[in-house]
């Protein structure tokens, strides 16, 4: 039998596209912002913002702005950082489609990151900016008759099947004593995932009848995060936990990420720790990212104090003390990277 025939409307709209190169200096004032030569894109007139402490904790920000007067457009738009001596290029920030007015700032518009994802793009103390923009004119709509297909794409449910095979426990061969708290699993998935539990489930050395496993330094949580990590691919859900107990959840689970070598999974975490670093926070994330000699995370949060001018706010803060006391050399760190930005 033939498949149902239908009629449906197909809105469509002509797309004009073109990419401008913006060369900004590092930091030409503080809280000044620098725009960029007007270029033409669709018919329209345009211009890059780019904001050098215009984000929160003193963060890059960069927008895109419509110049033509009397006039509306809708666009989209993604930057990214270049270095032109290096051939390096950053990961696109896209700005999804949006209508422009001349003169009206479009906050939505606007891409923010902190400066040390960026630093590495430098050349000769300069930026380079590319922003690729796509024009949309206005959208026609025309009727199309087509055959329905019988059957659907459907996204995968692979991680879905692997969660409810964890939680059902059905087939499992593995039961670790966490802390007291019996979890089980099953050894050829967290192979797959991690070299350490390949090793010890099928390495040379591996004890294959192992039936229970002793796991004393990893809170049950952080163990059943772990696991729902390398059944699904997903961090746990932090609804439920409070700002404080999400960011210690985080840490403990980038302590068990690297212990078992889920690469994937420490650099998640890191990443979360990065973006959610506040005045309250940040003294405690330092001294855990010097502890565990996380460099990146450490970079960030150096240079959130040293850019957000709210040094006596991390003073006051609960995890300022322990810093101080178990980690005194960063407060090294900090001051030079600060006195730095102040002398640009």
């Amino acid at each position: 039998m033939a498949p149902p025939s239908t009629r449906t409307s197909t809105c469509t709209g002509e797309a004009s596209r073109g990419t401008h190169l913006f060369h900004p200096p590092r930091a030409p004032g503080r809280r000044e912002s620098v725009r960029s030569a007007p270029f033409s894109i669709g018919g329209y007139d345009w211009a890059v913002r780019f904001f050098p402490d215009g984000g929160e904790g003193g963060a890059l920000a960069l927008l895109l702005e419509l110049l033509t007067k009397d006039a509306a457009a809708r666009a989209s738009c993604a930057f990214r950082f270049l270095n032109l001596a290096t051939g390096a290029a950053s990961a696109r920030w896209p700005v999804g489609l949006l209508s422009y007015r001349p003169g009206v700032v479009n906050k939505r518009a606007q891409v923010s990151t902190f400066r040390w994802n960026v630093r590495m793009y430098a050349h000769d103390d300069r930026l380079t900016v590319e922003c690729a923009v796509t024009v949309v004119q206005e959208p026609k709509v025309s009727l199309t008759s087509w055959a329905m297909s019988r059957y659907e794409e459907t996204p995968s449910d692979l991680s879905g099947h692997l969660g409810r095979m964890l939680g059902e426990k059905e087939g499992s061969d593995v039961t670790f004593d966490v802390q007291g708290e019996a979890v089980t699993a099953h050894k050829i998935v967290l192979a797959m995932r991690s070299p350490v539990f390949k090793a010890r489930f099928y390495g040379p050395e591996g004890e294959k009848k192992m039936g229970c496993v002793a796991v004393e330094d990893v809170r049950p949580a952080v163990f059943r995060a772990l696991l729902r990590f390398i059944y699904t691919d997903s961090l746990p859900d932090m609804d439920d936990l409070g700002d404080d107990d999400g960011k210690e959840m985080f840490r403990h689970l980038l302590v068990a990420a690297d212990q078992y070598e889920v690469t994937r999974l420490g650099l998640m975490c890191e990443d979360s720790l990065c973006k959610s670093l506040s005045t309250d926070s940040v003294a405690s994330t330092l001294a855990f990212a010097e502890e565990q000699n996380l460099c990146s995370l450490k970079d960030a949060c150096i240079e959130f104090i040293a850019l957000s001018n709210k040094m006596d706010d991390v003073v006051a803060s609960k995890g300022y003390a322990h810093l101080k006391s178990s980690c005194p050399s960063v407060l090294l760190d900090v001051l030079e990277k600060s006195s730095k930005l102040h002398r640009v």
